[in-house]
């Protein structure tokens, strides 16, 4: 029974042997140091830009409306069809229109005969006036029925114009350069001049449109000189496309407090479509020796955004920080940190101030 104490007291040497001796005697365990990973943040030169959500437009876009009565006969295009200004898009049966010339015409050449008529007879009584062989008022009448005539040719004459640009829209034509749309008549349909329903649309999408606002605050921003874009499409991992502002409109929206902007962007394998909702990034100043770390290394808490620090020692600290911008999956630092401080990336979960750590 005395060996006991004995035992148990060599036992307790043992296990505590190579520990830290602490205020009673006994030695205390020190702890391994935790595997992390660490970097120091980048420095680079930072585009600042504003950023908003727009939507394309076409360039132009011209909905089709025939501008004669009548019968379609032929369809000439197809829908989603590339055309050219001036490109026949439909026939309009032109046998009324064209009668319709060849009676003014015929007016026309009936005005003419009898404007000659009368003329010729002025041309041989003319000699007779001076001698008062014919009366003041025939001669008058006379010269009245030569205006009468000139007159008539004149009007009959327009009639004939008219009665030709009716025969022309017969044939309708593409306005601009674009894209054919969804075809809304077809060859024996009946359409009239100036109906409501389009024919079709002709849409030119190189280049589009580009329209957005800006706040007031946003707007006191942008550089003067030189206003360009980057425009990418919402839904699409496509690299951004570069454009340039060409409107901003002269005052802001009483309502919303917006003011519209426009931008232009080529379009040329039309890879966009009107209509479609895009991310705008404007270039607006250029900031010099930004400190970038990546947004895995910060962490959260109740005073606000944190960084494990590494000293030189081989111990953390917590670092609390003033974020800026994301950039990516960058994030910029504006204080709290120095660009020869290295940062923890990967371990943080076992970390606390003072922990050892060790950097794979």
């Amino acid at each position: 029974m005395q060996l006991k104490p004995f035992i148990f007291t060599g036992i307790a040497c043992v296990l505590l042997a190579g520990c830290e001796t602490g205020q009673n005697g006994l030695q205390r365990a020190e702890p391994p140091a935790i595997p992390v990973v660490a970097a120091t943040p980048s420095v680079q030169d930072i585009t600042v830009y504003l950023e908003s959500i727009g939507t394309l437009l076409a360039a132009a876009s011209v909905e089709i409306r025939p501008q004669a009565s009548g019968m379609i006969k032929e369809v000439f295009v197809d829908e989603g069809q590339w055309v050219e200004k001036g490109t026949p898009l439909f026939e309009i049966d032109e046998m009324p229109y064209l009668t319709k010339v060849q009676e003014a015409e015929a007016q026309l050449k009936s005005d003419e005969a009898d404007l000659t008529v009368v003329q010729k007879k002025l041309t041989r009584l003319r000699s007779l006036v001076d001698k008062d062989y014919i009366s003041k008022a025939e001669w008058e009448g006379l010269e009245a029925q030569e205006e009468k005539a000139n007159a008539s040719l004149q009007l009959n004459k327009a009639r004939l114009t008219y009665a030709n640009i009716d025969l022309a829209h017969c044939t309708v034509r593409s306005p601009l350069k674009g894209r054919i749309g969804a075809i809304n008549a077809l060859a024996g349909e009946i359409v009239a001049a100036g109906q409501a329903e389009a024919l079709t649309t002709v849409t030119n999408i190189d280049p589009l449109i580009v329209e957005f606002a800006l706040t007031e605050k946003e707007f006191s921003l942008v550089p003067k000189d030189q206003l360009t874009m980057e425009v990418q499409a919402t839904c699409s991992k496509e690299p951004c496309k570069t454009g340039s502002i060409t409107f901003l409109d002269n005052e802001f929206d009483p309502k919303t407090g917006l003011l519209l902007v426009h931008g232009v962007l080529a379009n040329p394998d039309y890879d966009l479509r009107p209509g479609q909702t895009v991310h705008v990034k404007m270039p607006v100043a250029l900031q010099t020796d930004v400190l970038l770390i990546p947004q895995k290394a910060i962490r959260y808490s109740q005073q606000g955004p944190f960084v494990y620090v590494v000293k030189p020692d081989m111990s953390v600290t917590v670092r609390q920080v003033k974020l800026g911008a994301e950039r990516g999956l960058d994030q910029i630092i504006l204080e709290g940190l120095e660009s020869s401080e290295q940062i923890i990336l990967d371990g943080h979960l076992r970390l606390s101030e003072g922990t050892k750590v060790e950097l794979k």
